[in-house]
């Protein structure tokens, strides 16, 4: 299993944003939710890959945004890498922030897709 995160997370991180990564991504997040991954470093992926899901999504928005894409995908590298969640966590916010502000058609539709996630991740948890 690790294998195969470890090959997402690669793609990701060595690949020009286009709109093939949003399956990428898809798979590594599906992938971490299997492995157990521990919950609140799985939800701050989650809430980086509904950023980067929705900016994968139109050829335009890649153009646009392919910075704010690849440092997406570095955070995410980060948050499952061994540096220091301390240092990762300001980075996420701004990454957030930036969205919220700047990017998002609607905060709230946003909001309502991660806290639909996290529901479906307790219940998973409390399930297995």
């Amino acid at each position: 299993m690790l294998e195969i995160i470890d090959s997402h997370l690669n793609k990701l991180i060595n690949s020009t944003p286009s709109r093939d990564l949003k399956i990428t991504l898809n798979d590594l997040i599906e992938s971490l939710k299997d492995y157990d991954y521990p919950m609140e470093e799985l939800v701050d992926i989650i809430s980086v890959g509904i950023m980067l899901d929705y900016l994968l999504s139109a050829d335009e928005r890649i153009a646009s945004h392919e910075k704010f894409i690849k440092k997406g995908f570095e955070i995410i590298s980060d948050i499952l890498g061994d540096r220091l969640y301390v240092k990762i966590e300001p980075e996420l916010i701004s990454l957030e922030d930036e969205f919220y502000r700047n990017i998002a058609p609607s905060p709230k539709q946003f909001d309502n897709m991660l806290t639909e996630e996290i529901k479906k991740l307790v219940i998973k948890q409390f399930s297995d």
